[in-house]
């Protein structure tokens, strides 16, 4: 007997995405549907979701457990990362300092258990001023070019030259489930352009910007390969700092930059029209000492914040909705 989360078959998606992120899904079961829910199991007792936590016998994978841990000695087992990002067919892992001497046997597991994977690297950290990611592989094809697929989407991309988090597919999903058609959105830290792409997708228009060389050749291919429009967007080699937005004006502003947001948010409060929305991502104490309302001005207000995926033991990234209200 083991705990499910029990959701509704609309949340089962978004459930599924963030379990998968938290690495609280047990993926050694199959879901269960009983009649207008779904039933994802679990490797813990509770988790921080919408939802019924229900206890069920489980229904175990006929095929090889997705689990790659268990093909790992105990030892190594528990040291081992319970979560990883893939990007296309790459795996990247974050293993601790003690595990490092076990990283060809966790790779080499993680490969038997996924055979969509082709090569597994390790991610030392984000470094430089372009949030690029320090990444070795350890096993596998040595490449870092990858197609991702997401929510019906396919993103292709160098991740040693640009950035771009799996994890951010849920957010991806809701912010283009929420936008109107022929919105002006900015992008303003866009990378390969994962946001921007989904939300001109919707029929938006949408401004994107990186300072990143590299970011624009990678996004300009990416929108052609999801067919869309050139009208619908235009994409700028340059800091959001630095950029001469004139007169321009936008009903929806995506501050993505979660390791240094707060900086730009005095200028994305001046492009904002009235009644328009600000997604502010920034990587926060868990313990909900950072005080956004302290940063905005007097007709702005934080309508929403949600707890994106965790970052560090005392840490997480959250996205902060902020509209901006009539005077």
């Amino acid at each position: 007997m083991i705990s499910h989360l029990k959701v509704a078959n609309k949340k089962a998606e978004e459930a599924k995405d963030f379990l998968k992120n938290k690495g609280y899904l047990n993926e050694s079961y199959l879901p269960i549907k009983e009649d207008n829910f779904v039933l994802w199991p679990l490797n813990q007792d509770s988790v921080p979701f919408e939802g019924n936590i229900v206890i069920r016998k489980g229904s175990v994978h006929n095929k090889k457990s997705r689990d790659y841990r268990l093909n790992l000695d105990k030892e190594i087992r528990d040291i081992a990362p319970r979560s990883f990002d893939i990007f296309g067919d790459i795996a990247i892992l974050r293993l601790p300092s003690d595990s490092e001497v076990y990283e060809k046997q966790i790779a080499k597991a993680l490969l038997l258990s996924h055979k969509n994977i082709k090569t597994v690297c390790v991610d030392l950290g984000v470094h430089g001023e372009f949030r690029i990611r320090d990444l070795r592989v350890i096993s596998g094809d040595t490449k870092f070019i990858s197609v991702h697929k997401e929510n019906g989407m396919k993103f292709e991309a160098d991740i040693s030259k640009v950035y771009f988090s799996p994890r951010l597919a849920t957010e991806r999903e809701r912010l283009s489930s929420i936008v109107n058609k022929d919105e002006n959105v900015l992008d303003a830290f866009a990378g390969v352009a994962p946001f921007s792409i989904s939300i001109a997708m919707k029929g938006c228009i949408v401004t994107s910007l990186d300072s990143n060389p590299e970011a624009i050749k990678w996004a300009l291919r990416n929108f052609n390969r999801n067919g869309v429009h050139k009208k619908h967007f235009s994409f700028f080699n340059s800091k959001f700092e630095d950029y001469n937005f004139g007169e321009q004006k936008f009903d929806r502003i995506i501050l993505n930059n979660p390791t240094n947001c707060l900086p730009f948010l005095d200028k994305a409060m001046t492009l904002v029209v009235e009644m328009g929305m600000i997604h502010f991502y920034s990587i926060c104490p868990k313990d909900g000492s950072f005080q956004l309302s302290k940063h905005l001005a007097e007709e702005f207000e934080c309508i929403a914040k949600r707890e994106v995926h965790a970052y560090s033991p005392s840490s997480s990234l959250f996205v902060f909705d902020i509209r901006r209200n009539l005077i």
